[in-house]
């Protein structure tokens, strides 16, 4: 007999306009052959990126998300995967962490996501880091780019090249058995640098693509998510992970659409496909 397919929930908010989180996660996930169970932490009609020349209109969902996580609980439900992203407030991550706890068997994905470019988001406080690093410490994995790794490692943010000693200590301070920092600065390039659950630090250049893209790093980590689970190691996770953002970028770069509306992902998605064969 077959196993069933594997399952994922995936703790993110959904966003009507702009590719991104449950809107990406999903489509992602679903393509490389594993179910998705969304959890949705907020509703937003547009993606942030539209407040500075459109209305938005958004629904906090934190009452909600307490009481769906608590149902998945009481049904015995168990996860191959949890992955989250965005949340908005230490409220939510003390939820998400609790939940954490009772499901022992899945490989649990942290994208710490709380900004970029060396911003934090805007209303970000010193609480909601706090939070989302006690959140890390319940993971598998995290998966934080360098603003993201400032912020959860205490250190000021640079784009200064590091070492390969400097990296590897990067990865140390995070406090998980397994982490990924994205783009970082390295001998006049960007690397994406892993760390696995042995101890194994992997350095891994790559060529960026000069243009971006909101909800790229919603993709990068939906599409981990589900390697890893799908029983791949984390470095071809993260090859495959790059590959495929630099594959959708560069087939959106053609397309003549404000970047606020994301990678044009539909179209990049038969990588995926052929990817499981």
């Amino acid at each position: 007999m077959k196993h069933p397919v594997p399952t994922v929930a995936a703790v993110h908010d959904l966003s009507g306009v702009g590719r991104c989180a449950l809107t990406v996660a999903i489509p992602v996930i679903s393509a490389m052959g594993l179910q998705v169970c969304p959890a949705p932490t907020a509703c937003l009609s547009a993606h942030t990126g539209f407040a500075g020349s459109h209305r938005l209109e958004t629904v906090d969902l934190s009452d909600y998300l307490a009481r769906q996580l608590s149902a998945w609980n009481q049904m015995g439900l168990k996860f191959d995967c949890v992955y989250t992203g965005y949340l908005g407030s230490p409220r939510q991550a003390a939820v998400i962490g609790a939940f954490l706890e009772e499901q022992n068997q899945a490989v649990k994905l942290v994208d710490p996501v709380m900004g970029d470019d060396g911003r934090l988001y805007s209303g970000l406080t010193p609480e909601m880091i706090q939070a989302m690093a006690r959140l890390a410490e319940k993971a598998t994995l995290i998966t934080p780019n360098m603003t993201e790794y400032a912020a959860l490692a205490g250190e000021e943010y640079s784009l200064r090249p590091r070492s390969a000693a400097e990296i590897e200590a990067m990865l140390g301070r995070l406090e998980c058995p397994m982490a990924v920092i994205t783009s970082v600065p390295f001998e006049g390039g960007l690397c994406n640098a892993c760390r696995d659950e042995a101890g194994r630090v992997q350095i891994l250049p790559f060529t960026p693509v000069a243009r971006h893209y909101p909800g790229t790093g919603d993709i990068f980590a939906s599409v981990l998510a589900a390697a890893l689970t799908r029983g791949q190691s984390l470095a071809q996770g993260v090859v495959l992970a790059a590959d495929f953002v630099k594959y959708a970028i560069s087939i959106s770069a053609e397309v003549a659409l404000d970047e606020n509306y994301g990678v044009q992902l539909e179209a990049a998605l038969p990588m995926l496909l052929e990817a499981r064969t």
